[in-house]
């Protein structure tokens, strides 16, 4: 059994370098992601840019409630 906040489908997938697939990706495509911290009383959210929205990536937080509040789960959109 695995215990993380992390998608699976983050844990599971192939990690790009490993593919031999050569990607049809266009140059606006292979941008990096950008990153946003967006911090909490007791720590700090980083989300990542999917449109006009922020996607949170991962919760750092040294208050236990932070990691159960519905707002703050991996996946979920946020506006920044």
């Amino acid at each position: 059994m695995l215990y993380t906040v992390r998608p699976l489908e983050r844990i599971y997938a192939v990690p790009p370098e490993y593919n031999n697939k050569k990607s049809n990706k266009t140059k606006d495509q292979e941008e990096e992601a950008e990153y946003r911290d967006v911090l909490l009383p007791n720590g700090r959210i980083v989300t990542r840019r999917e449109g006009e929205n922020y996607v949170i990536e991962r919760i750092n937080s040294t208050d236990m409630n932070d990691y159960l509040n519905e707002k703050y789960i991996p996946g979920k959109n946020m506006k920044v």
